[in-house]
């Protein structure tokens, strides 16, 4: 029995020296984190994890490192393994931020859900909620309210009431934006981006004074991104204040050259002033750009990301037939979209397997024979496979199942374009209404080529406005305007 006693009073002696030593690593990671050691935190942190490998908290402060040093994926795996004892309201909060910052908004939804389930009167929490719901449609008066509950609960939470107005802002109660709005800017004043928003509230109720003083606000304190100026411009014209619309208007393009409706209110801004030449050229700028297909967002939903993200590591591994079973029970509104082969298809292609691609999409096909996106995409494969043949027979077909199917259109465009057959070069790419700025290069090239040297330029525009940030594109539209010897009489030299 003495022996036992011994045994028994040495383990509660080691025992708290342990808890001791835990202590010890905690306070000491604490005060180099706090002046900004983290990679001695890091390396503190984990040589204490071999003596004690789940402890909540060390795991917890491990991932708080993580996640200052900006590694979600680290950050996340260690706020989950601090979990393992029970759920804890602050390594579920960071977890789903982790989450947050990864893009995995689903991920965050359920982690910040379990937060709030567990403390449901915690403010943070209660806000964090409300943020994540309202960045979905169908959820965001779900996380109004919850943002609501949160300023109830503490009044005094940073940008709560920011994130109330902006969210009743896109629910179009103007009203109630309006007054949340304004409470925010008189509790930050410095804060531009609620005054943005203010006056976003205030130009959708023709309030034009009201935003005009506010987008000022906004620009006077630091907001100076396109959608500002667009909005000072656009207020004074309504305002009929056109010679000094023009000026904020003319910078909200420079920042952001595709801002469309930009060229519609500097039309009407030089109307106004009598400069019908100018007015003229803005508007059917406007008219060119406006309405037009942007092919290179197709496949590109939360849906076919998430797909992805699953996808990349079993064809890596060729697992195929995995792939294809996993894409099977992608949720899609598209039959096309929906159909496993061709998704498989498109992201071969996208990795540069482009025979794996063409099987793929060539049994897509045979699954969805009316599908003139299936077909129109084998052909775009097709044709970059210098299968020009084939490929004009997928472009038909796809046409023939439906003749404004954009791929298809610039598919053909692009094979008449290579057999220099000009005209009908042009037919195809001007009905396909194409924002593909390599397509346009095209149609700019081939107005040329036919005479057409006002459409060229003005083409040369458009160009310039959606491929602003793409210097390969505007060194080839300088070469092309170049060969042809033009000058616009509307825009500075592309050189």
């Amino acid at each position: 029995m003495r022996a036992l006693l011994v045994v028994v009073a040495l383990s509660s002696l080691l025992a708290a020296q342990a808890n001791s030593d835990l202590k010890t690593v905690l306070q000491q990671g604490g005060r180099l984190v706090d002046s900004g050691q983290l990679a001695a935190a890091e390396e503190l942190y984990k040589k204490a994890l071999s003596s004690f490998p789940s402890d909540p908290d060390l795991r917890f402060e491990l991932g708080m490192v993580y996640f200052r040093q900006q590694n979600w994926e680290k950050a996340a795996e260690n706020y989950r393994a601090s979990l393992s004892r029970g759920p804890r309201v602050k390594s579920l909060y960071y977890l789903a931020e982790s989450y947050f910052m990864q893009s995995d908004l689903d991920r965050a939804r359920e982690t910040i859900a379990q937060a709030a389930s567990k403390a449901p009167e915690d403010a943070q929490v209660c806000q964090k909620y409300g943020e994540y719901l309202t960045a979905n449609i169908e959820t965001r008066q779900q996380g109004l309210d919850w943002l609501l509950k949160a300023r109830h609960l503490n009044p005094g939470l940073t940008r709560i009431d920011f994130e109330i107005g902006k969210t009743q802002l896109d629910l179009t109660d103007f009203e109630s934006a309006a007054f949340t709005l304004d409470r925010a800017v008189k509790k930050d004043p410095s804060d531009g981006q609620a005054s943005f928003y203010l006056a976003e509230t205030y130009a959708n109720v023709n309030d034009w004074e009201k935003a005009r003083d506010s987008y000022k606000e906004a620009l006077a304190r630091a907001h100076t991104d396109a959608p500002t100026y667009y909005g000072l411009g656009r207020a004074l014209v309504e305002l009929g204040q056109s010679s000094v619309a023009i000026a904020p208007l003319q910078r909200a393009l420079v920042l952001q050259p595709s801002l469309i409706q930009a060229h519609f209110q500097l039309g009407k801004a030089y109307r106004d002033l009598g400069q019908t030449f100018e007015a003229r050229h803005e508007i059917r700028l406007f008219s060119a750009m406006t309405n037009r297909v942007d092919t290179s967002s197709e496949l590109k939903g939360p849906e076919e990301d998430e797909a992805w993200k699953r996808v990349k590591p079993l064809l890596e591994a060729n697992q195929e037939e995995a792939a294809l079973q996993l894409l099977a029970k992608l949720p899609a509104n598209l039959p096309d979209r929906g159909e496993p082969h061709y998704l498989l298809g498109t992201m071969y292609y996208s990795t540069g397997r482009k025979d794996d691609a063409k099987r793929m999409l060539r049994v897509a096909r045979a699954q969805a024979p009316k599908s003139a996106r299936i077909a129109a995409f084998l052909g775009m494969v097709e044709l970059s496979c210098a299968e020009s043949v084939a490929a004009e027979q997928s472009f038909q077909s796809a046409l023939a199942l439906h003749p404004a199917e954009t791929l298809a259109l610039i598919g053909m465009g692009s094979i008449r374009y290579q057999q220099q057959r000009w005209p009908e070069a042009l037919q195809y790419l001007e009905k396909s209404r194409t924002a593909d700025p390599g397509a346009l290069l095209m149609l700019c090239d081939a107005y040329f080529r036919v005479g057409r040297a006002d459409d060229a330029l003005l083409t040369a525009e458009v160009i310039r406005g959606f491929a602003s940030d793409n210097p390969t594109i505007l060194d080839e539209l300088k070469k092309i305007v170049k060969l042809h010897k033009a000058e616009s009489p509307y825009v500075q030299p592309l050189d």
